[in-house]
């Protein structure tokens, strides 16, 4: 069984390999960004390819979360309908719970909205350059008199002696039980992750006895809830009025992230392929069975980033790739890294508003996480 994948693999790389002596960059969707439709037969395949051009003054990567909660699911293409700017293209981004929680961290305009686990992520920087990193969250609070203390989670659960921040993602009020203190605050600087911002505080809620209700979180700012140590630390050291500094880092990445969402696993790395699936915690079956997905990868220069879906489990249409193969296909194209993204009935591009692909769920498109977005201040001529 081993020697039949192993040589199911080795011809589906030479079949590749054959397949693409080119890199078409196809059909010009705006300044920028450029569509391609693979359709192989062989196997078959059916593969969509968006090619953009990072250094284009008129693009952005942008990222949405369904139903703008952490805890809800939205089709790829409502995100689209409802983003308010020109999005040339989508595609389906994180693996996610039932609830809807994406598996992998998150950030939408440098708002960092749930911490990272020990997986990969694919991200942009505020000067545009991407990265794929297993990052880690390291937050700290600092008071007026520069006493540091340790933020544990962004819209996590609040465990004993913890300090968390619970933004207008997770819900219009605080989750956390009412053995606590809870500080209303605003925002003073634009949020950002890996550069310091500032807040204000101004409701402080639990001190002499257990809250009495829930607290409202502000749209334009959000709720530091402690308990415990941390608690003792709000009671001494915050002060309604004050003005504090956070600083909210995803190391190793050092410089502001603009963008960014969760993926399984990394499958190329420094222009090779590899498939960290054993890394990151997923099962060998993962990696070999063909699949529907969706992928994220760019080029050694980081200006170019290739996003591409690839339908499956529909034998006539396309039958879908091992992770091997889908790696071989970018790896080809010019990525020298890449991450795969969630797939199966996932698997979903849309360009200009309509769904290219072909879902794979009987019902058609899935309501999914978050879609990772490719934004246009221009259109290409004619559109």
């Amino acid at each position: 069984m081993k020697i039949k994948k192993f040589y199911l693999t080795l011809v589906s790389l030479f079949v590749i390999t054959v397949l693409l002596y080119s890199k078409p960059k196809g059909e010009l969707l705006a300044s920028g960004v450029w569509y391609y439709h693979d359709r192989q037969e062989e196997q078959p395949w059916d593969i969509h390819v968006v090619t953009v051009c990072l250094s284009e003054p008129t693009l952005s990567i942008e990222t949405i979360k369904a139903g703008n909660q952490l805890r809800a699911l939205e089709k790829t293409s409502s995100m689209v309908a409802r983003y308010p700017g020109n999005v040339v293209a989508a595609v389906n981004a994180d693996f996610f719970q039932e609830d809807g929680m994406p598996v992998g961290a998150q950030v939408i305009q440098g708002e960092l909205i749930k911490n990272p686990t020990n997986r990969s992520v694919f991200g942009i920087t505020e000067n545009k350059e991407p990265f794929i990193h297993v990052v880690r969250f390291d937050g700290v609070l600092i008071t007026p008199d520069r006493i540091h203390y340790e933020i544990k989670y962004v819209n996590g659960t609040r465990y004993q002696d913890n300090l968390v921040i619970y933004t207008p993602y997770i819900g219009s009020e605080s989750p956390a039980n009412r053995w606590g203190t809870e500080i209303t605050a605003f925002f003073v600087d634009p949020i950002s992750v890996n550069q310091m911002f500032r807040i204000v505080l101004k409701e402080k809620n639990g001190l002499f006895e257990p809250i009495q209700k829930s607290t409202q979180i502000p749209s334009n700012g959000l709720v530091l809830s402690a308990h415990g140590k941390a608690k003792h630390f709000a009671d001494q050291y915050l002060e309604e009025e004050d003005t504090l500094e956070l600083l909210l880092r995803l190391p190793p990445v050092k410089d502001p992230v603009k963008t960014l969402v969760g993926g399984i696993p990394r499958i190329i790395r420094d222009g090779e392929i590899s498939i960290e699936h054993m890394k990151e915690n997923l099962y060998e079956e993962f990696r070999t069975t063909r699949h529907p997905r969706t992928a994220v990868g760019f080029d050694k220069t980081k200006d170019t980033l290739y996003v591409i879906t690839v339908d499956g489990r529909q034998p006539r249409h396309s039958v879908g790739m091992t992770l091997d193969e889908l790696a071989a296909y970018l790896k080809n194209m010019g990525a020298y890294q890449a991450l795969n993204l969630d797939g199966g009935g996932s698997t979903t591009m849309v360009l200009k508003g309509n769904v290219v692909n072909k879902p794979s769920d009987a019902a058609g498109e899935r309501a999914v996480t978050n879609a990772l977005l490719v934004v246009s201040t221009t259109l290409s001529q004619g559109q």
